[in-house]
C-alpha cells in the first residue's frame, strides 16, 4: 500500500490510540528515512511536525502562506492565531 514516491498523510494522528499513532510515526520515518521516498504530512499538531518534517509549507484558506524551516514557519503559524479549533471559521 505504500509504494508510491509521495505518501500523503491528512491527520493520521488526530486518530487511534497511542500505539496506533506511534506505528504510523515509525512508517512515515521508514518511508521516508530508508526509502528516501516524500511523506507530505498535513497536521496542526505542532510537536509532531517539528519531529517528522524538515520543511513545512504553511497553508492558509488553500493558498501557500509561507514556506521554510520547521522553526521559522511554526512561529508564523503560531503567531497567527490559526489554530484546530477555529480553523473551520476560515
Amino acid at each position: 500500500h505504500l509504494e508510491s514516491d509521495i505518501l500523503i498523510v491528512d491527520e493520521v494522528l488526530a486518530v487511534g490510540d497511542a500505539a496506533f499513532q506511534k506505528k504510523c510515526l515509525g512508517k512515515m520515518e521508514d518511508v521516508a528515512e530508508k526509502d528516501g521516498r516524500t511523506v507530505l504530512f498535513v497536521s496542526h499538531n505542532m510537536a509532531t511536525i517539528q519531529n517528522l518534517c524538515n520543511h513545512i509549507i504553511f497553508l492558509n484558506q488553500g493558498q501557500d502562506h509561507a514556506q521554510g524551516s520547521c522553526d521559522q514557519i511554526i512561529q508564523l503559524y503560531l503567531k497567527s492565531g490559526i489554530t484546530s479549533q477555529n480553523w473551520d471559521n476560515l
